[in-house]
């Protein structure tokens, strides 16, 4: 789970913070996968959204946007004080808390902070992804390296 201090200005021109929390757990990744198997999965589902932009000689960057917006997106939850063991993604009424969380500033200082370089893709991917072993991780590097996508994805390495 990452918990991240997101810092912006609000709408009345104030700055201010909020914590925002984002985890994906295994079952939501197979979940994930499993949504684009026609693609061939999240790698394949990046991977072509690369190859139908016409330009090769640049990462293109709406494929990039799109696969952030969708980890974060799915990652989103919040914690009740009163259990710290749940997650809640929805609300009692099953609409998604991303939705709320999308119409703050804060979702957007920190989608655009991880497009910039402000926040940390690879602090996002080391603590909202699930954890796996240090095999798994480097057969899933290798799986993207062959897919042509090792540079563009570098899996981050942490252990169980």
């Amino acid at each position: 789970m990452l918990k991240k201090t997101i810092k912006f200005t609000n709408f009345d021109g104030v700055e201010t913070s909020m914590d925002a929390y984002f985890n994906l757990t295994k079952t939501e990744c197979v979940d994930l996968n499993l949504e684009y198997e026609e693609d061939g999965g999240l790698i394949g589902r990046l991977k072509r959204m690369i190859a139908e932009r016409k330009d090769k000689d640049f990462i293109p960057q709406k494929p990039a946007v799109d696969f952030v917006r969708l980890l974060v997106d799915r990652a989103y939850g919040v914690r009740p004080a009163d259990d710290p063991n749940a997650f809640i993604k929805e609300d009692d009424n099953g609409v998604p808390m991303i939705r709320k969380f999308k119409r703050t500033l804060a979702y957007d200082a920190y989608v655009y902070g991880l497009l910039t370089g402000e926040y940390s893709l690879d602090e996002f991917a080391a603590n909202a992804m699930p954890r796996v072993s240090e095999e798994q991780m480097a057969e899933a590097q290798k799986q993207m390296e062959s897919e042509g996508l090792g540079e563009l994805v570098k899996t981050p390495l942490k252990e169980v």
